[in-house]
């Protein structure tokens, strides 16, 4: 079992490190714990890829505009929603030449000095399989591979708490119109960035309809009910589901999952009584997966942090430009009148380093996705899918010009 680069995660970021560097020429294994690819996109349901553009100039690289081409030839793309179903597919022909191993974890990470050169893996069958590389990449979203590796990592804010969970479902069967409706007859019901106008309609509000119905004793996770049109017919994405805990804990994690699904539906429930629109609704899916922002955060050669977001840096090795900003998903959170009539300002990008995608503790490891080096506002910004992919993009093809460590090119780049 010998490869030039074995990548662990097959989500958006792991798919993108393992496409590219097959295409750069290299012989590249993709080990993934679920048994598709795609991740928080597919099987939890995360829609829709947040902005990555200003002004109309595109920020992401070539990789994941070939994502929403083919997407789009699919008729699967709405403006920057997409159907998860067919990026299952978009994504597995991507991965042609790149050997696919699923249900699979890894158990034991051999090391010498510096360098990883073996890492023990297991499968639901109970199978054992050895994976030798030259390079490897933890695009596992929580760190597992780096965590048994021993490298160092950082977890939750300056108190340790983590960005909440969520467990995101779809509804079918939606009357746009009267949302539409409602939206102009009380714009202030919602966020001032809400238009019932806009081509697809992403919607944050009813805020009257929460308050009546938690007096009408009805639980609900929080205090906007959120969700996107996807492509298809009076088809949407809900992201209202809401739930703090230390998302390391296994044991939380899965009490946290049989909670959300009540969340879920609490939230249906309320959107079919009380929101225009929502009465004939149903539950089309549930999330596979729940919706984790952040857990671990390996340490790399650069930690990329909230400031270098506030100030937009710019970086000699920049691998990503990106101008989402700082988001945070607090517990016990209430919504703000400053929050509820802000409105996003996309007047510059910033950049992240390559340094901050290769671990600092083994030279041919490199770290990419939610978990990549940063602290945690850094990264509750770098987290969305579109800055995943080019991450995954800028390993795959550095990894193309290097043979086994990423360690010393990226110090040169970055001096």
């Amino acid at each position: 079992m010998n490869w030039d680069v074995a990548v662990f995660g097959g989500g958006l970021a792991g798919v993108s490190a393992a496409v590219n560097a097959k295409r750069a020429g290299k012989k590249v294994i993709l080990i993934e714990q679920n048994s598709i690819i795609g991740g928080n996109a597919t099987l939890g349901l995360v829609n829709p890829f947040m902005r990555f553009w200003i002004d109309g100039k595109v920020l992401v690289g070539d990789f994941f505009q070939e994502i929403m081409a083919d997407l789009e030839s699919k008729g699967a793309l709405f403006e920057n929603c997409f159907d998860s179903e067919m990026l299952k597919i978009v994504l597995l022909e991507k991965l042609e030449g790149v050997t696919l191993l699923f249900r699979a974890i890894p158990i034991d990470v051999l090391k010498e000095g510096k360098f990883i050169k073996k890492v023990v893996v297991k499968t639901s069958l109970g199978n054992c399989y050895t994976i030798e590389a030259n390079l490897f990449v933890d695009a596992t979203g929580d760190g597992t591979l780096s965590y048994l590796a021993g490298c160092e990592f950082q977890s939750g804010d300056e108190f340790g708490e983590n960005q909440a969970v969520t467990l995101m479902f779809v509804l079918g069967n939606v009357d746009f119109e009267k949302i539409r409706n409602n939206i102009r007859k009380d714009p202030d019901n919602f966020y001032k960035w809400v238009s019932a106008d806009s081509k697809v309609l992403s919607v944050a509000g009813y805020f009257k309809e929460i308050k009546h119905a938690r007096k009408e004793g009805m639980d609900l996770p929080n205090d906007f009910f959120f969700f996107t049109q996807l492509p298809g017919t009076g088809r949407v994405s809900v992201n209202t589901t809401h739930i703090s805990i230390k998302t390391t804990d296994d044991f939380q994690l899965s009490s946290a999952i049989k909670n959300l699904h009540k969340q879920v539906n609490d939230v249906y429930r309320f959107a079919k009584k009380f929101v225009p629109g929502f009465e004939n609704s149903y539950i089309e899916k549930i999330a596979t997966i729940p919706g984790v922002r952040e857990s671990r955060r390996v340490v790399g050669l650069y930690i990329f942090s909230g400031k270098d977001v506030q100030l937009k840096m710019k970086f000699k090795d920049a691998a990503v430009k990106a101008c989402y900003g700082i988001d945070i998903h607090r517990k016990n959170y209430t919504v703000t009148e400053e929050e509820r009539t802000a409105i996003p300002k996309y007047e510059d990008y910033y950049e992240i380093p390559i340094r901050s995608l290769i671990s600092k503790d083994f030279e041919n490891l490199a770290v990419i996705g939610r978990n990549f080096s940063s602290d945690f506002p850094g990264q509750s910004a770098a987290r969305i899918m579109p800055s995943c992919i080019d991450m995954g993009e800028a390993i795959g093809k550095f990894a193309g010009r290097v043979s086994k460590s990423f360690y010393e090119p990226a110090k040169v780049r970055g001096s």
